[in-house]
């Protein structure tokens, strides 16, 4: 069942992200099929998901399994924003990275990692981090194509991609919403940490506290400067990518030597 859900899955996702791609490339809006390919891959990679953690009875988390949450998520996400030129270049670099983590997914077991069965308060504090560091991707890629806008108008270029590339200012505001969100979630993540674990910084749990924390700062003051200060520009989107950075060193590093490394 597995192998066939995969299959399933790699299929709608390379299909939607070649129907969006090919019709960015010739100039076309992309039409409805799209979407449906996407809605249907999406919807392959959350019972693939549920159907490889219920093969361990929900007992374990991993990188893998991780991974694959936050592509699935962030793949759902994207596809919610149904506006015209809203994220329309970057869902097919999503779809190829849900795609990936849908491989990885497979070819780990399932018992493999952190043991979290018995644990609510774990779970709460998994999906809430889960869903901060989803939210703060997305703004990361929003980041991304801002500062891929910004050299675009600054050179005075054009490429056949740029013309659905939506305007700066609708850009840097769907940004700063989501950052915005994302850290809110981050924080209530990290503070639901100290609530229902026994010590953040215990062995394993140090680095991820350390690091997801200064992220956190750091994504405060952006959002601090941006919406009470009034600033813009450049460095406060790189500013952001450094915090993104640090985040995924810090929810994907340790786990990644622990889960892999080391085990």
């Amino acid at each position: 069942m597995m192998a066939s859900l995969l299959a399933l899955t790699l299929i709608l996702y390379f299909a939607s992200a070649v129907s969006l791609w090919r019709r960015l490339a010739h100039d076309h809006a992309p039409n409805r099929l799209a979407w449906w390919l996407a809605l249907g891959a999406i919807v392959c990679h959350g019972a693939l998901l549920g159907v490889y953690l219920a093969g361990d009875a929900f007992d374990h988390l991993n990188v893998a399994s991780s991974l694959s949450s936050v592509a699935f998520l962030l793949a759902a996400f994207s596809l919610v924003q149904v506006k015209r030129n809203s994220g329309l270049v970057l869902r097919p670099v999503i779809y190829l990275f849900a795609a990936v983590s849908c491989v990885l997914l497979v070819v780990s077991p399932a018992h493999w990692g952190a043991t979290i069965a018995g644990s609510h308060g774990l779970v709460i504090h998994i999906v809430l981090s889960l869903l901060a560091y989803a939210v703060l991707m997305l703004a990361t890629l929003y980041a991304v194509q801002l500062l891929y806008l910004s050299y675009l108008l600054k050179n005075h270029r054009r490429s056949a991609v740029s013309s659905y590339l939506p305007p700066l200012m609708m850009v840097e505001s769907y940004f700063f919403r989501l950052l915005s969100t994302g850290t809110a979630l981050l924080f209530i993540a990290i503070g639901s940490g100290f609530v229902f674990l026994d010590d953040m910084f215990a062995q394993g749990q140090a680095h991820k506290t350390i690091l997801s924390s200064i992220a956190a700062l750091i994504y405060l003051a952006v959002v601090f400067l941006h919406g009470v200060k009034g600033v813009r520009g450049r460095g406060l989107v790189i500013t952001s990518v450094v915090a993104s950075v640090l985040l995924s060193l810090g929810y994907f590093g340790s786990r990644f030597v622990r889960d892999v490394l080391l085990s």
